[in-house]
């Protein structure tokens, strides 16, 4: 008897879209800096292409762009933050309506400032300015969507080393060991590591994407050195230098937490005698700041893997936040320092 064969997927479940899914949101985001600055910047170079061509001397050419800027200048920051708030009030609306609404408001934008300018040409040149609103709407969006699909495997990758690094036998196996050490002189301390463990599990199966208060995150982290303290004992100390921040600050779930974690694993665990790791997170404004720093062992095996799991971070960063985030590195007196930087997020 012939095994039935393995059922065809189609439509939205086909291989590509499971490899590449079509993110939840695809209205360009007018509220990042990054979006903002590469619609500005492909606006102005086309202007100026335009100028360029429709002129014989730079002094004409500066002309028609400064005539040109007083059209185009509105329109874009009209449709930015249309783009804005329509992102976020009809982020579950269907794909396809969201498709259609990034390439109109473009077009409405331009055909409305176009009458109100009186730009030459009466209605029809209005209707010509809206149709090229909608080519560069419709353009711009799927360069927004295609970007939001090239960092989707990022995202995933992260998760599944996040996943990986965490339920990797030799974690699980020293976890356990400690539990046991303990279970018999202190069981309420034994059995606390057992919820820690439970949490962080619990943490690594969830959407990496996800954004919980900074107080939950804090919390995890804690529960993590706590488990790694009572493998290392007096080895590892933890400096934490947390500072004011708003109680309903969130951000991307498990990501200060492997930052700590390789802190330990490429720094403490290298390290003869005494490892002292330093935390810092502060709120400056709208923008929270991480430090981390740990001493550099003399040896340092598996650097590729640190290397990996940094740039997992900034690809999660990049597809959450854009240009607003940024992580950077250096070695400084003997010690390796990471600061990260993102915006605070309130947003559910």
């Amino acid at each position: 008897m012939k095994p039935p064969s393995s059922p065809t997927l189609k439509g939205p479940l086909a291989r590509d879209e499971t490899a590449v899914p079509t993110p939840r949101r695809v209205i360009p985001d007018g509220c990042n800096m990054g979006v903002l600055l590469r619609v500005i910047g492909t606006v102005v170079a086309l202007a100026l292409m335009a100028a360029v061509a429709e002129s014989t001397s730079f002094h004409d050419a500066l002309t028609v762009l400064l005539r040109l800027m007083s059209f185009i200048a509105p329109t874009t920051l009209i449709t930015v933050m249309l783009w804005c708030a329509a992102r976020r009030t009809l982020s579950n609306s269907d794909v396809s309506v969201q498709r259609g609404i990034s390439c109109l408001i473009p077009a409405i934008v331009a055909v409305a400032v176009a009458l109100l300018f009186q730009i030459p040409g009466g209605e029809w040149g209005a209707i010509a300015h809206g149709a090229v609103g909608f080519a560069l709407g419709a353009g711009f969006q799927h360069y927004s969507e295609l970007r939001e699909r090239a960092f989707s495997p990022a995202v995933i990758e992260a998760k599944y080393q996040a996943l990986q690094s965490r339920i990797r036998p030799h974690f699980l196996f020293n976890s356990l060991n400690a539990v046991l050490s303990v279970i018999r002189t202190e069981p309420h301390k034994a059995e606390r590591m057992l919820e820690s463990i439970a949490e962080l599990f619990r943490a690594v199966m969830a959407d990496t994407r996800k954004l919980v208060p900074l107080a939950d995150e804090l919390e995890l982290c804690r529960n993590y050195v706590e488990i790694e303290q009572t493998r290392l004992g007096n080895r590892l100390a933890v400096d934490w230098q947390i500072g004011a921040y708003h109680p309903r600050a969130k951000m991307p779930q498990l990501l200060l937490q492997p930052v700590i974690e390789n802190a330990i694993r490429y720094g403490a665990e290298k390290t003869a005698g005494r490892a002292d790791i330093v935390v810092k997170v502060k709120q400056n404004g709208f923008v929270l700041e991480i430090f981390v720093s740990n001493p550099i062992a003399p040896e340092r095996p598996e650097r590729e893997g640190n290397q990996i799991g940094l740039a997992n971070i900034r690809g999660r960063l990049a597809l959450i936040y854009d240009l607003e985030a940024k992580v950077e590195t250096q070695m400084r007196r003997g010690r390796f320092e990471l600061t990260m930087t993102i915006p605070v997020e309130r947003r559910a």
